[in-house]
């Protein structure tokens, strides 16, 4: 993953929610933090008919990042893009942004039998991007098939375990995804009654060529990529809180519209 989107990506850069009962609304709102100071705001636009259903994955429609508060003023950054299938054959992840005032767009076609197609790549830096291999990138997905696949793999399982390829045109990243526990939340001062699943996604490069497994990946620290995510079986498995370790210390997000 590239290291300025990695945020994005990462917390998976990170969410899907779903409010079944609240279909008349399709976007949702995050808030990150870091000690009690604003970092980064994330929204995400589901299809409404996957939140109805069990049945059906979670589909992304569109989804926008910005950082702020002190994070802003260390790294500026902002980011918007969708996600569009096309039934069972394809999908297109596509991202357009601006890192520190250099413009970014990716626009990547993902097959269910076959390797990706990378039909534009700008990078901040001026990279070029990964030469795709037709064998070793069979199965890759974009960051946020990820956490659509968690959820989808929730709502069928109650479990969340498996191991995810990504490949976002610049890195190769294996995402392990760990079931930790479960708790009940009975308190009657919060809507999130009910079950809480609690899953980790650990990230790390895949062994190629082109990667250097010491390079330190933002917003991470050297040793720490993973994210900590909280699901609610009440909102049919909506994430409520993220959690990892960022340069400074514990960023903590959670859903904060409806």
């Amino acid at each position: 993953m590239s290291s300025k989107s990695n945020f994005v990506r990462s917390i998976s850069g990170i969410c899907i929610l779903l409010f079944s009962s609240l279909l008349e609304s399709k976007e949702f709102d995050y808030r990150f933090q870091w000690l009690s100071l604003p970092v980064a705001s994330l929204s995400i636009e589901f299809d409404e008919l996957s939140l109805a259903h069990n049945d059906i994955k979670p589909f992304i429609t569109n989804f926008r990042l910005s950082t702020q508060g002190p994070l802003r003023l260390y790294r500026e950054y902002s980011s918007q893009g969708y996600i569009k299938y096309d039934a069972d054959i394809s999908w297109d992840y596509y991202l357009s942004g601006n890192d520190r005032g250099q413009p970014e767009e990716k626009h990547i076609t993902y097959f269910y039998n076959m390797a990706p197609k990378i039909r534009k790549f700008i990078d901040d830096k001026g990279v070029d991007p990964i030469l795709i291999d037709p064998l070793l990138d069979i199965g890759a997905v974009d960051p946020f098939t990820v956490l659509t696949n968690t959820i989808h793999q929730l709502r069928n399982e109650k479990n969340c375990k498996d191991l995810f390829f990504v490949m976002d045109g610049k890195r190769r990243n294996e995402v392990k995804l760990l079931f930790i526990d479960k708790t009940e939340n009975s308190s009657s001062k919060t809507r999130l009654q009910g079950d809480i699943y609690h899953c980790q996604f650990r990230l790390s490069n895949r062994k190629t060529e082109e990667l250097n497994k010491t390079k330190k990946q933002w917003p991470f620290k050297k040793k720490d990529k993973s994210i900590d995510v909280w699901f609610s079986e009440r909102l049919n498995f909506a994430p409520v809180k993220f959690e990892f370790q960022g340069p400074f210390g514990k960023i903590e997000g959670v859903l904060t519209s409806k």
